[in-house]
């Protein structure tokens, strides 16, 4: 089914993996108290630096003066369904929804979670609920995609296009439309689709790989090659753009070039089949601390530290007092480039625990980088009393009048 694409209509912005409570007009209940505006204010800043413990707690302290309150029940649905915690989520939204039942983006952001389970049908139904209330780009794009994860493309393309038809500029809903050309053989018009998001989002990773994938798959691997080639400098662990730039490089008679960029997408996968197995363990034990742990373990080795991050942030706020995650999480800051942010987090462990050797050997690494050589000893001297055998903190402290070590345990 085809239909002609439209001109936009106003919808509400996509927040994080949810929709958020943005409002189309007055809403029937009480507005926040002043006071309680200022901590979500606080939480909705700690949520958007995955800061999850601190975003709960903010907004707990928000439901002690406003009990119940919508706003505050759906932030804390976003919380739980960025951490994957599903069945948490699922509960505070239906709370939401049995107050509010026109509250924005309850009924779409239920749809996602059933989605997430592979409740396909489910998912429609409840993004059809959500377009009874607030009909827009975002909950047909999501019945889309269900209906093509049920195999059925016919129905997938025309609530892909009814997605196009509110929101002509909406970049994923034309990757999705390409995807199901892709898959259907329509290369053509996958590439059009594909080219056509691009063109709207040019520095989305997603966009530049379907777009050059696409020119390979057309015969074009000239003009494949530098889209290709850009994100597999951005995204060294993306294995698919490996694949497919060590084609391009086979059509352009680069052989030895593209030997290698091919072996590398051979050693990406075998990785990311672990990493895919991990995800599964986390999907199925979203409870499991270590489920997360291992998950931000593999992801550090494929070099997506944004990610493990974010994995081990979730095995934190479910193991807050084990302070080996909140290591881990110093050093993804640290290569991240975070060098403030992790030293906050290992000031904070050793105060929990001041007998916790590694954070006293990093924090002295830390101290010692930042030129705080004075500090970096003191580290260092307490993690040698506390570990006399140990020989990192000992070495640390011949070495101080040195270059610093720039490696955090």
């Amino acid at each position: 089914m085809r239909g002609p694409i439209g001109q936009t209509v106003p919808v509400c912005v996509l927040l994080l993996v949810t929709l958020g409570a943005c409002r189309e007009r007055q809403p029937a209940y009480s507005p926040l108290l002043p006071e309680v505006q200022a901590l979500m204010a606080r939480a909705e800043q700690a949520f958007a630096q995955q800061q999850f413990s601190r975003a709960i707690a903010l907004a707990d302290s928000a439901e002690a003066l406003q009990p119940e309150h919508p706003d505050i029940l759906f932030f804390k649905g976003r919380v739980y369904t960025h951490m994957r915690l599903l069945d948490e989520a699922d509960s505070l939204y239906r709370l939401v929804a049995r107050r509010v039942p026109d509250y924005p983006g309850v009924w779409h952001n239920l749809a996602n979670n059933a989605a997430r389970r592979g409740q396909f049908r489910e998912a429609i139904a409840l993004f059809q609920r959500e377009l009874e209330y607030h009909p827009g780009a975002f909950s047909w794009r999501g019945i889309g995609r269900a209906y093509a994860e049920l195999g059925r493309p016919d129905s997938a393309q025309f609530a892909l296009e009814t997605a196009l038809r509110y929101d002509s500029t909406y970049a994923e809903a034309w990757l999705d439309l390409a995807d199901l050309y892709e898959k259907e053989g329509r290369y053509e018009e996958a590439l059009q689709a594909a080219r056509r998001a691009w063109e709207l989002a040019p520095r989305s990773l997603v966009a530049r790989y379907r777009l050059g994938n696409l020119l390979l798959l057309t015969g074009q691997p000239a003009q494949a090659r530098p889209l290709l080639e850009s994100v597999v400098q951005e995204a060294p662990w993306h294995q698919a753009a490996h694949y497919s730039l060590g084609r391009v490089l086979q059509q352009l008679g680069e052989t030895e070039a593209a030997r290698r960029m091919l072996e590398r997408a051979e050693a990406l996968r075998t990785l990311q089949a672990k990493v895919e197995q991990a995800e599964l363990l986390v999907a199925n034990t979203p409870r499991d601390p270590y489920a997360y742990a291992t998950l931000g373990s593999l992801l550090r080795r494929l070099g997506q530290y944004r990610e493990a991050l974010y994995a081990y942030q979730v095995a934190h706020f479910l193991a807050p007092d084990n302070l080996e995650f909140q290591n881990n999480m110093a050093v993804l800051h640290l290569l991240l480039g975070e060098e403030d942010q992790a030293i906050a987090l290992l000031e904070a462990a050793v105060r929990r625990d001041t007998t916790f050797v590694d954070g006293w050997i990093n924090l002295g690494i830390l101290y010692a980088r930042q030129g705080r050589r004075e500090a970096a000893r003191r580290a260092w001297e307490q993690a040698l009393r506390l570990a006399p055998d140990r020989p990192e903190p000992r070495r640390y402290l011949e070495g101080l009048t040195t270059a610093a070590p720039d490696t955090l345990r």
